[in-house]
């Protein structure tokens, strides 16, 4: 069965970004996919401590409560991420997930993707402000970021903005759908490409 990881980088639970994040995960479900979302604000977890002791052996040596999410990783054909847009760019738990990466993209002196297999993404940023391209632009650079880690085609992106109360795209059943084919589809494709 195909593994679905989900990693919500907003401090809300219920937040628009993390609604969002479970209708791809509902859609993807629905293709037979197996489903796990983790908040990652509920993990205490440092950034890249750039301690260069993952470079031997690909793996991150620091010891917290992300280490056995970064192994997950390794097993989940399609990742999920979303986040809120703070400051022009994703949230800090974001962002230190990402910088925690690292060494899914280094190997003894070079830059070279560490993740075997082929892989699909879906990178979903939600902000208050009216749609903007900028904001567009934060989400495909993580899905550029996820190409250096591996063989991710496609990473679909989903931006969406007039967001500003915590509960607003819950009611907005029309982008709740386009979430929910998003996952759908994510499955689809990826179970029609030849797995390396």
């Amino acid at each position: 069965m195909m593994k679905v990881i989900g990693l919500a980088g907003s401090p809300r639970r219920k937040g628009n970004s993390t609604t969002l994040l479970k209708a791809v995960i509902a859609g993807a479900e629905s293709a037979g996919a197996q489903a796990r979302v983790v908040h990652l604000n509920d993990l205490t977890f440092h950034g890249c401590q750039a301690c260069g002791r993952c470079a031997a052996d690909d793996a991150c040596k620091i010891d917290d409560d992300l280490a056995p999410v970064l192994a997950d990783l390794h097993q989940a054909r399609i990742w999920v991420l979303a986040a809120p847009i703070y400051f022009d760019g994703v949230s800090g738990q974001m962002k230190s997930f990402f910088d925690r990466c690292y060494h899914l993209t280094y190997r003894e002196g070079q830059i070279a993707p560490q993740l075997k297999g082929t892989r699909a993404a879906a990178v979903i940023v939600t902000y208050e402000d009216k749609p903007r391209d900028d904001y567009y632009d934060v989400a495909k650079r993580l899905a550029g970021y996820l190409k250096w880690m591996g063989d991710f085609e496609p990473v679909e992106i989903l931006s969406e903005g007039n967001l500003g109360p915590a509960d607003a795209a819950g009611r907005r059943p029309e982008l709740l759908a386009r979430a929910g084919e998003m996952g759908r589809r994510l499955v689809e494709q990826l179970t029609a490409r030849p797995s390396r």
